[in-house]
Formats: C-alpha cells, structure tokens, sequence
C-alpha cells in the first residue's frame, strides 16, 4: 500500500494531539533527554562521540521510547528506555488519572564505572533523569519520582528502573476529523 501526504499527515497528528497521551509525552521526553549534554555524554556511546553525531542522533540507539533492546549487542552499549502510560481512572474523581512515566536505565557491565566520576553508570544515568524530571512542571503538570530501584539485567547489565507520576486530566478531549473538542460526558 502506498501512503499519500494525508495519510502520512493523519498518522504524525498523533505526535501532539491533545487525547494520545502517549505520543505527545514520549516527544517531549525524548526531546529533554536529547537536549541534556550530561546524559549524552555519560551514555559513553563512542562510535557517536568519534563521529560527532548530533544528539537526536542517540535516539533509537541508545535512547529507546520502549523497553526492548536487542539480544545481541557488537559494541558496549548504554540504554535509557521509557514507557508512559496510566493504570486507572481515580476512584474518587474520574475527570483525573496517575500518569506515570517509567525509565529503564540498562547499562553494560564492562562500562559500569564512569571514569570521570568514579560512580556506577547507572545510579549516575539516574541520578541525571531524576534532575530532569523530578519535580518538574511539563506537559501538563508537575512530576515526582515515586520509585527508584536497581537491579541486574542477566549477567551483562546492571539496570535501574525510574518511575515518576502525576495527576492529570483523564481523556476529556477526543480528535474526530482534525478537530478537538472536550468530552464532558460518556460517549
């Protein structure tokens, strides 16, 4: 099937429409991981740093909107993935919901220690994201770090799971024909 500039455009929509929580979210996290010098350097990617690579240019290697990375790895890699979602609507006021963000912080055994520092890659990656977000204010509200645990990923990464939450409005807004408008009742 061959897309045409519409189709193309109805699908990017979903970047920054108002009711996909998701994609908007995952855009404006991936633009702030991006734009954090200290992150990229610390995710110690040297194939990218030789190459001068611009820092968007981390994103789909060693930064990943999904918690899945390939079982086989040819270089010492780095990763910071994330997922976004909710788990239920409030059970006091259904107009609101616990948004959450998680962060996977996956690092390589052989490049645990940052030399620079002298800490573990991964307290260090997370240390970094919890300045970043923790009680930040964007895309809608302001953020909190809820959980913070380490653990180890088979026998080559040591990782550490982020997760922040916020409460937030719960699906009030539905795009019909490019147009969105608020819902105020069931449809």
């Amino acid at each position: 099937m061959e897309w045409n500039k519409e189709d193309r455009d109805h699908l990017l929509m979903f970047r920054n429409a108002l009711d996909s929580d998701n994609t908007k979210l995952k855009e404006e996290i991936k633009s702030r991981l991006v734009k954090n010098k200290y992150i990229i350097h610390v995710l110690n990617n040297k194939e990218l740093e030789e190459a001068e690579s611009e820092p968007d240019e981390y994103f789909g290697i060693n930064i990943l909107p999904y918690y899945i990375i390939s079982p086989t790895q040819h270089n010492v890699q780095n990763f910071i993935c994330f997922d976004t979602g909710f788990k239920e609507l409030s059970r006091y006021n259904s107009a609101v919901k616990d948004q959450y963000i998680n962060f996977y912080i996956l690092c390589d055994e052989k490049e645990g220690i940052d030399r620079e520092t002298g800490m573990a890659r991964h307290d260090l990656l997370a240390a970094l994201i919890a300045e970043e977000f923790n009680y930040e204010i964007f895309s809608g509200g302001r953020w909190t770090l809820e959980s913070d645990v380490p653990s180890v990923v088979d026998n080559n990464y040591a990782a550490r799971t982020l997760t922040f939450i916020m409460t937030t409005d719960a699906n009030l807004v539905k795009t019909r024909n490019k147009m969105t408008g608020f819902i105020n009742h069931k449809v």
